[in-house]
């Protein structure tokens, strides 16, 4: 195997058109520069540079190894920094579960973050009730979860308390809800409801069930779709920190005199201990919950 400096003195010397630009490139002597560069080329036996002249050219041998030169680099510095990241306790792989009734886009800068900062880690989101994410928690199938709190302490998990998520009331931009000033106990009750699905399974069914006439609509992109097409009204988790959903508008019954919320719980196994990056990320993660309830 190729050592990786004969290939970095390869490639600066290339890009920069000298071995003493190289060498100040690299932080190196200009010798050490040369030096690596024919060692390489006795390993492959093959001339890279020509240097008969003033500065020394790339040969055409060494513009047709060039990108494989970079490639190879890239994919040992992508090993090392792998190797480097399980050794420091990093986990190969990561299953992140997420209450199917919130927003996912608030996540998708830590998720982001996730998968530029651990490159090597395999993770598998899950979009499921939370009923569901409970169970799959006590099996040991889940690393990490958020989902609502529940009431009583459970024996199967641990948790760190992240804050409330706010529900509103809204509906579609050409749902007649939009400009209705006043919104009767009535109204609600006589026109469609969207109802997440996840509900059915929940003993909060019989508080949030306000209509006779429902939808359900399993996850919260196909509740926002109903909505988006002004099917229903619906009570929806939201992001303060950002501008409600293209199509989606927000309204006040008359009996809702203050906001409503939820407590929410990020959760992992209780017999799992976790890593200091999974630490990291549960940290990280409740801060995302926190910003979401800042007001834009």
């Amino acid at each position: 195997m190729i050592n990786s400096d004969l290939l970095k003195s390869f490639i600066a010397a290339a890009d920069t058109g000298s071995f003493s630009a190289a060498a100040r490139q690299l932080g190196r002597q200009q010798s050490t520069i040369s030096s690596n560069i024919a060692k390489l080329e006795d390993e492959l036996s093959v001339v890279l540079f020509d240097r008969k002249g003033k500065y020394p050219q790339v040969t055409e041998a060494g513009l047709a190894l060039y990108d494989s030169a970079k490639l190879a680099l890239d994919s040992a510095e992508r090993f090392e920094n792998s190797a480097a990241l399980i050794s420091a306790g990093s986990p190969v792989s990561l299953t992140i579960a997420f209450d199917e009734d919130l927003p996912l886009s608030p996540f998708m800068t830590w998720l982001q973050h996730i998968h530029k900062k651990y490159p090597i880690m395999q993770v598998r989101l899950v979009r499921k009730p939370s009923t569901q994410i409970f169970e799959l928690v006590k099996n040991n199938q889940i690393d990490l979860a958020l989902t609502p709190s529940l009431e009583s302490n459970s024996s199967f998990y641990e948790f760190t308390a992240v804050g409330h998520i706010r529900y509103i009331f809204a509906c579609g931009r050409q749902h007649p809800f939009r400009h209705k000033r006043q919104i009767s106990n009535d109204d609600l009750a006589t026109s469609t409801q969207v109802v997440a699905s996840s509900m059915l399974e929940s003993q909060l069914i019989q508080a949030v069930a306000m209509s006779s006439q429902r939808w359900y609509c399993e996850g919260y992109e196909t509740l926002l779709a109903a909505l988006q097409a002004n099917i229903g009204w619906a009570f929806i988790a939201v992001d303060q920190s950002a501008p409600l959903p293209e199509g989606i508008v927000s309204f006040k019954p008359d009996f809702s005199a203050t906001h409503h919320s939820a407590q929410y719980d990020i959760i992992w196994p209780k017999n799992k201990i976790l890593s200091e990056i999974e630490c990291q990320l549960r940290d990280q993660l409740a801060t995302v919950v926190a910003n979401m309830n800042k007001q834009t």
